[in-house]
């Protein structure tokens, strides 16, 4: 996309775009832009005014029309860009087979990207380049390493497409504290039994021992629940089956749930939940959650972390929560050390070696 320059004044601030020649701007009397090519205004060789597009809203449009106008051959609009490559992303197949709630998030964060380098050259990106623009997001690292994401999946698939030759992402390391999903500490978790409304801590005691995504948790069903004590669930973004064996501090939570809908889960009044039970987390969540920036995801990692540090392996945990093994790994970084170091010195004590 061609945009006009934009310059700053001593103070930092921007100033208006710089308009290129023959153009000229005019408020009307809420403050609204209008754009004119008038050549040769206010000589006796003026021509009449030919109204523009916004150059601001419509770029690409504003500078075909100023071509036209000016009887210019009209500007070559690139084909190499990062916007351009962006473009082409997302009508792949990859970008189409991603949950709307997935894309709504990527195409938040291609947007900060495109902010910074919409207009470079795909070949023209080093690793260097890389480094400044995770870095200018270190003060949230989560959000430096989001976009690191997004930025290394869409250059690897750019590589096999002749956009580029390597993937300029490939040896960038993560910012340390940026994974955004803090495990719940258990002193949080023993303050949200005391202190949450039931139909919320139904909720966090689901998500916590069943390590499952919120969307998953708030699907569950009754009927889900067979005689064994398996909990049946089919995971919304991966569709993985699962069968889950019910814990015993979670069958004591169900067994005060009232089968009130199909779901499990239903608000205050009842309901199953739908889009209202956001809002009334964000309402309701315990003082400490908020102190500590810990969100309601952070239950599916306290699963995994609590699971390993009883000793589960990688694959045990994978089992139950379905994600990748790398991805409980992961995860995993956050386990106590010292009460898995502890357990090992129990073992091999055990064995009185």
């Amino acid at each position: 996309m061609l945009t006009l320059p934009t310059i700053l004044t001593s103070q930092g601030s921007p100033m208006p775009p710089r308009l290129p020649p023959h153009v000229v701007m005019v408020r009307n009397k809420t403050g609204r832009p209008y754009y004119y090519l008038h050549r040769f205004r206010g000589t006796a060789r003026a021509e009449p005014r030919i109204r523009l597009p916004d150059p601001e809203v419509e770029p690409d449009a504003f500078w075909l029309a100023y071509a036209d106008a000016m009887r210019l051959p009209p500007p070559r609009i690139r084909t190499d860009t990062i916007e351009a490559l962006f473009d082409a992303w997302r009508g792949s197949p990859e970008w189409t087979s991603m949950k709307a709630s997935t894309q709504r998030e990527w195409g938040r964060l291609a947007k900060k990207i495109l902010s910074h380098w919409g207009s470079l050259e795909v070949k023209g990106i080093e690793p260097k380049h890389v480094l400044a623009l995770r870095d200018h997001y270190a003060d949230r690292p989560a959000t430096a390493n989001n976009i690191l994401r997004v930025l290394g999946s869409v250059m690897s698939w750019s590589v096999p497409r002749g956009w580029r030759e390597d993937n300029p992402c490939r040896e960038m390391k993560a910012l340390k504290g940026g994974d955004g999903y803090e495990p719940w500490p258990w002193d949080v978790i023993e303050t949200a039994r005391a202190e949450l409304r039931p139909d919320l801590w139904w909720a966090v005691a689901l998500a916590l021992y069943t390590g499952q995504r919120l969307s998953d948790v708030l699907a569950m069903r009754w009927s889900a629940i067979n005689a064994g004590g398996l909990l049946a669930v089919k995971q919304g973004k991966t569709g993985k089956h699962l069968m889950i064996p019910i814990h015993r501090d979670l069958r004591s939570v169900l067994d005060n749930v009232p089968r009130r809908a199909v779901t499990i889960l239903t608000s205050a009044e009842g309901i199953p939940w739908r889009g209202g039970f956001q809002t009334a987390w964000r309402k309701h969540r315990p003082r400490l959650v908020v102190e500590r920036g810990l969100v309601f995801h952070g239950l599916r990692k306290s699963a995994v972390v609590t699971l390993l540090e009883a000793g589960c392996t990688d694959a045990e945990v994978a089992a139950i929560t379905g994600q990748s093994r790398a991805m409980v790994e992961w995860y995993g970084r956050m386990v106590n050390q010292q009460k898995l170091a502890r357990a090992a010195i129990l073992k091999w004590e055990s064995k009185g070696g």
